[in-house]
């Protein structure tokens, strides 16, 4: 009884239509193959549906503060342009099947029902009534994980095998930390070329920035390790006193025996030794605390940074 006849559409002429107003509407384009891709139904209870297919673009106002961990939230209202609700009241019966949706470039798409405060609009002339879905596009980041966050954290790690180098291989520590720093900082010139613009800095720069400092951070450890040891070994040691002058003259002392079997001079470099493998030993265990100290400072704070940063823009900033 309720069936949809379809009848000419060259009638829609003779009907009124309403001014119907596409907010943020960029483009509108009615679509044809032979003719005018559009249709006209009626019914028994003189209910009137008329269809046309178009395309549309309508913009949506978006920001990339937290790409590529960004979702971005766009509306498509429809409204009257002339009449108020208390005229005119739209009406949608849009559900969209999540099935049928395809993701568009980074982007999951999806379709809800427009809120309830979306569905009305204040303008100079009054309230106007709206019908329309909010569209939701969450970006897809498995491809930003495997080719910066992976590498640029990988590269975090491998600084810290410097502190496994002894000090004192300047050349070994040195060219492992300026390769990794080089690497990063090229890393985030890549990264700055090919991303959105956005009104500070983005979630991948804030990564890649910091990633950069724990290795300037290892780097200043060093750094300050080689002036230690270069102000330890300017540092001038204390004159030793002289041994007392022989009262025998040469020929007597050569013919006196040394006490205990050792002279004086021996006796002296025996002490001087001993003094030397002490400050060498105290020297390494000293290195080896400073060792396993940043061994676990360093590990640590990265930890954390990638708990506040994760959590923040996963959970916080999306909210």
């Amino acid at each position: 009884a309720n069936a949809w006849i379809p009848v000419d559409v060259s009638f829609i002429k003779e009907f009124w239509l309403p001014d119907a107003e596409i907010l943020n509407l960029k483009e509108f384009k009615t679509l044809d193959v032979l003719s005018k891709l559009e249709g006209l139904w009626l019914n028994r209870n003189f209910e009137i549906m008329y269809a046309v297919a178009t395309r549309i673009t309508f913009i949506c106002p978006m920001t990339f503060n937290s790409f590529p961990l960004d979702v971005q939230v766009c509306l498509f209202q429809v409204g009257s342009f002339n009449y108020d609700n208390s005229k005119m009241v739209f009406n949608d019966e849009f559900i969209a099947d999540e099935s049928q949706i395809r993701s568009v470039l980074d982007y999951s798409v999806q379709i809800k029902k427009l809120p309830e405060s979306m569905q009305n609009y204040v303008a100079i002339t009054g309230n106007f009534s709206v019908a329309g879905f909010e569209l939701t596009l969450r970006r897809k980041v498995s491809h930003y994980i495997i080719t910066c966050y992976l590498p640029s954290g990988m590269f975090v790690i491998v600084s810290w095998i410097s502190f496994l180098i002894p000090p004192d291989i300047v050349p070994g520590r040195m060219t492992l930390l300026i390769t990794v720093f080089l690497v990063l900082v090229n890393i985030f010139n890549t990264i700055t070329t090919n991303i959105p613009k956005a009104e500070g800095l983005t979630a991948i720069e804030a990564w890649v920035i910091v990633c950069v400092l724990f290795v300037f951070g290892a780097l200043v450890e060093y750094a300050g390790i080689l002036l230690q040891l270069k102000m330890r070994v300017s540092t001038p040691k204390p004159l030793q006193k002289k041994p007392p002058s022989p009262m025998f003259s040469p020929n007597e002392v050569a013919n006196i025996p040394p006490a205990n079997g050792n002279s004086y001079t021996d006796e002296q470099d025996l002490v001087n030794k001993k003094k030397r493998k002490l400050t060498t030993i105290s020297d390494e265990k000293v290195g080896i605390a400073r060792m396993d100290l940043f061994l676990i400072i360093f590990p640590l704070f990265f930890l954390v940074f990638n708990f506040v940063y994760w959590f923040s823009f996963l959970y916080v900033f999306p909210e």
